[in-house]
């Protein structure tokens, strides 16, 4: 039986960092910071969804917190005179007790981020799109932005057709087994 591991998991202290960036000084102390850090990011998942959000990361102490928005949409999360992050300082506090700051940071190449790219073939096929052409589009643009290779794979009624099956395109060498390898991966729902 295959043991399939997330590749970002695999590669942190190699070739990632961790998303959250914090010390406890004790057991009980890290626990609750995980458990936290749960939370945090479920929230901010409902609160920013489908917004072009690449990667949230989260640094904090006892008393207060900083996160960090890595996002290709900076206006749409900014709002006018970042009223929408002012909102959401708020909420954090309200939700969890202690002072939060938000930091917003654009994406340069917002198609090298695969969250951002599921987000956009989640978003076509809820609108009812070909999915052989959105697929392929993709992978045109990513390719386009000089990524080393890319793997998509999609399942469930494709097409609208009655038995569910999945499919898997490829462009480029995508080499999951290299730890040196510098791999984004994501899993979306549509």
């Amino acid at each position: 039986m295959w043991q399939k591991v997330n590749p970002i998991g695999m590669r942190v202290w190699i070739m990632k960092s961790r998303p959250a960036e914090w010390f406890a000084k004790t057991r009980s102390q890290g626990a609750s910071f995980f458990v936290e850090d749960i939370k945090i990011r479920d929230f901010l998942e409902k609160k920013l969804a489908r917004s072009g959000v690449a990667k949230i990361v989260i640094r904090k102490t006892l008393k207060e917190g900083e996160i960090i928005i890595f996002a290709s949409k900076v206006g749409v999360l900014m709002w006018k005179n970042g009223e929408k992050v002012k909102q959401l300082e708020e909420d954090l506090t309200k939700k969890f007790g202690k002072p939060f700051k938000v930091t917003i940071k654009e994406v340069r190449v917002p198609e090298l981020s695969a969250k951002i790219m599921a987000e956009y073939i989640a978003s076509q096929l809820e609108n009812r799109m070909p999915y052989r052409k959105v697929v392929k589009n993709v992978l045109a643009k990513v390719m386009e932005k000089w990524a080393h290779g890319i793997k998509i794979q999609i399942g469930g009624r494709l097409g609208g057709a009655d038995i569910a099956r999945s499919e898997k395109f490829i462009d480029g060498r995508v080499s999951l087994q290299t730890f040196r390898s510098d791999i984004d991966y994501h899993y979306l729902q549509a």
